[in-house]
Parts: structure tokens; sequence; C-alpha cells
């Protein structure tokens, strides 16, 4: 958006003033041609040198620090990959029977705990064995059974 500003002409100052602010990578600015907008629309005015001097500036800190950050993205690599060797040299130097009891181990730890099946616990219900005397001493049972029963009368 600011380098449209900046080549239509409108509020030139107020756009640079917005690039000087702007906290994004150097790509950002790479894939919006910034820098050729500033050298083909700006440059040649000559009344912008102080804005275009702070760019230039900004510019370069970025590039510095995207430097910075590659050349420490790639040392942690190349120490991870040193030590991957360093661990197959290791290996390599070990016989099979060392280098099996190793991978048991290593196996042994990463396995997953054995499920043991669950029996229900009953221990919350009461079991009640019914029987003859019990269904006769229910109240409901006895005035129905004596009613009805032969020997009651």
């Amino acid at each position: 958006m600011p380098s449209k500003r900046l080549v239509l002409g409108v509020r030139r100052t107020y756009a640079l003033d917005r690039l000087i602010d702007a906290d994004c990578p150097i790509c950002a600015f790479e894939e919006n041609l910034t820098e050729k907008v500033l050298e083909k629309h700006i440059a040649p005015l000559g009344m912008y040198s102080y804005h275009l001097n702070k760019l230039a500036q900004k510019f370069d800190k970025i590039r510095r620090k995207d430097l910075i950050n590659t050349q420490r993205k790639l040392a942690k690599s190349r120490e991870c990959n040193a030590y991957i060797e360093n661990q197959k040299m290791i290996l390599e130097q070990k016989t099979q029977e060392e280098v099996n009891e190793l991978f048991t181990a290593a196996m042994g730890s990463t396995c997953a705990p054995k499920k043991t099946s669950m029996k229900p616990d009953y221990s919350k219900y009461r079991i009640v064995k019914r029987s003859k005397s019990s269904t006769s001493s229910t109240p409901t049972s006895s005035s129905s059974s004596s009613s009805s029963s032969p020997t009651s009368q």
C-alpha cells in the first residue's frame, strides 16, 4: 500500500514513515519491489534523502538479522548431523550382540504397559437367596395365600 502511494505521489512523507515503521521480514519488501520503487520514483526528487537513508539502514539491519538467524539454524543442523554421525560410528564399532541388547533395552522402555482385564466388582450388590419361606413371609403374599389356600378353611 505505501508503495502505491509512493508511485502515485499521494502523501509521500506519510508513506515513507509507514515503511520505516513497518515491522516485517525483508521478503515482504522484496515482493513489493519497494527498493526499486524508491530508486525510480523517490530518489530523483532529492528532498526525501532523510527517509531514504533511514530505509536503507532498516533494510541492511533486517538482512543482517536474517543472515545471522540462517547461520544459527545451519550451525544447529550441522551439530545435529555431527551427533548422528558420531552415534553411527559408535554403533558400527560395537558387536552385533551389544547392538541387539541396546535395541531390546530401548524397545522395552518404549513399550506400552499391558492392559489387565478388570473383573466387575459385585461387592456393592446385595445378593439374597429366595426360598419358599421368604416368599410367604411377605405381607401381601401371606394374606392372599391364607384366603386361597385349602388348609386354612
